[in-house]
């Protein structure tokens, strides 16, 4: 549509082929006339930036059937699947990413840039990134309003222009995007891309092949590109997968910068409790909500493991609380005291859960916990992008695990079932996991992710917010609280992460 502004002079926007160049539709007008007609240039060079989920974030499949999607047919089997079929569905041996999952408004950019099927939103796990990703992806994509302004009086703004000078709670000044930040921001085009991973599989495999995905976004761009480097946005256990690849990998040549979300740094005490008791609530029932059911899933699987707290959490986050026992563990090694102990009834792993064989399936978890885990967690201690920002889960009304403590709690009619068997003359034994019951700290966090598990001091890490956010919904759109958040119709979450976006494209000089 063409906009006369005066007598002798057409506005035109642009229009992209399917290549992703710019042209333009001009009516030829006599050459007495003297018309002028301006083209309107949009930004044309790229930087792709490329987001990866967290654990269980990414749809899996084994062969051509579903094993783990938010759809009717993948979801209906779990609540019924006994501890054996579970194992035998959620092996990291034989499941693979399924990118064929549901996308929100698929066609909504057009011709800018490949669909988001070809872009991999796809493999997302849709309940947690579905809507995310599509206002994530305007968010960074809204500079038509800057072309259309030409047609309107009223001017209106882009969300990265009501960004600019707004501080979120008490963070520093330096935080706050400037118009000149804002301003360099807009010279540049970014899709949103999306790397599934096997979540079961360990997080250093993952890393792998993200260093191939980036190589393939980069080499789709050719031509295209602003600078030969991708901007990684992570949540959760994707952060651990982008700093693997970044700090031990020498992916840190490929990369601009990273935004990580409720990232679990040092670990987290929560994947011990996941382990003894199962995950809770909807998740849960999904999932596994007990040891039975979900142990042996999560013993045969490096990902999940390495959420496990490392030596860097600190000591005595597992606490045992009895009549005739008090004691905090780890002394000072994690894998020593509980992850490979095989006889403490408060160990990580319990063998008569593990099915089959369960020697052999003992001593291929002790392998596992000595190469995948514990190599892994400690070689990726500390280590971090040199243009690292991160937000995180910080409220008390999101009680976490910063300790666990297993406390004696006999229910009275064990007592007193108890009683009458002593008074019998004969003594009711019962295990420790019996009479305990595993109690979480209830410490401030996001719900999984404890304040004590995120590192938020280091040379390399530009930019923190701590904010009101659950861990699975660290991305969603709405902010938990209206009334604390600076939008009322959107995550602070989210506008740090796109802030941060823009403060990392800082070092890209202008096309």
């Amino acid at each position: 549509m063409d906009d006369y502004k005066s007598d002798n002079r057409s506005y035109h926007r642009p229009l992209w082929d399917e290549n992703g160049q710019v042209h333009y539709k001009i009516t030829p007008q006599a050459k007495e006339k003297n018309y002028v007609a301006v083209c309107l240039m949009p930004p044309v060079k790229v930087i792709p930036v490329i987001f990866i989920p967290g654990v269980m974030g990414s749809n899996l499949k084994s062969g051509d059937k579903e094993v783990w999607r938010f759809s009717a047919s993948s979801l209906k089997k779990w609540p019924t699947a006994g501890p054996d079929k579970r194992k035998q569905l959620l092996d990291p041996k034989t499941t693979t990413v399924d990118d064929s999952g549901e996308i929100l408004n698929d066609g909504a950019d057009g011709n800018k840039f490949p669909s988001r099927r070809v872009r991999g939103w796809g493999s997302a796990f849709y309940k947690s990134y579905g809507e995310a990703l599509d206002r994530l992806q305007y968010l960074l994509s809204d500079d038509d309003i800057l072309l259309d302004n030409y047609f309107r009086e009223a001017q209106m703004q882009t969300a990265r222009q009501r960004f600019t000078g707004v501080r979120i709670g008490d963070e520093p000044a330096e935080q706050v995007l400037t118009e000149a930040e804002t301003a360099h921001g807009h010279q540049f085009l970014y899709p949103l891309h999306v790397f599934g991973y096997n979540w079961l599989q360990s997080n250093a495999d993952s890393a792998i092949r993200l260093g191939a995905y980036i190589r393939k976004v980069l080499g789709d761009y050719h031509g295209r590109l602003a600078v030969n480097k991708v901007i990684l946005v992570t949540h959760s256990m994707g952060g651990l997968v982008a700093r693997h690849y970044s700090e031990n990998m020498d992916g840190q040549k490929n990369i601009l910068g990273i935004v990580h979300g409720v990232m679990p740094d040092l670990g987290s005490p929560a994947a011990y409790r996941r382990m003894k008791t199962g995950e809770r609530g909807v998740i849960g029932m999904i999932i596994g909500d007990n040891a039975e059911k979900l142990m042996p899933v999560l013993a045969q699987s490096p990902g999940p493991l390495q959420l496990l707290p490392g030596i860097a959490y600190g000591p005595g986050w597992l606490r045992i609380e009895g009549s005739n026992t008090k004691m905090s563990l780890p002394v000072d090694d994690p894998y020593k005291d509980i992850y490979l102990n095989k006889t403490a009834w408060w160990r990580l792993c319990e063998q008569d859960l593990l099915l089959g064989d369960t020697e052999k399936e003992w001593g291929t978890y002790q392998d596992r916990i000595k190469v995948d885990v514990k190599k892994f967690i400690e070689k990726l201690n500390g280590k971090y992008h040199p243009q690292t920002w991160l937000f995180y889960g910080a409220s008390a009304d999101n009680p976490s695990d910063a300790f666990l403590t297993w406390k004696e709690r006999l229910p009275q009619r064990v007592r007193e079932a108890q009683r009458v068997r002593e008074d019998a003359g004969e003594r009711l034994e019962l295990s420790s996991l019996r009479t305990h019951a595993l109690i979480s700290g209830g410490t401030p966090g996001d719900g999984t992710v404890p304040v004590t598990a995120v590192r938020t001091v280091s040379p390399h890490i530009r930019g923190v917010l701590a904010t009101d956010v659950d861990h699975e919904g660290a991305y969603a759109v709405a902010p938990v609280d209206r009334s604390r958040s600076v939008y009322s119709d959107l995550s602070d979450a989210l506008v740090f992460t796109v802030r941060s976006v823009m403060k990392i494209v800082q070092q890209v000089p202008a096309p």
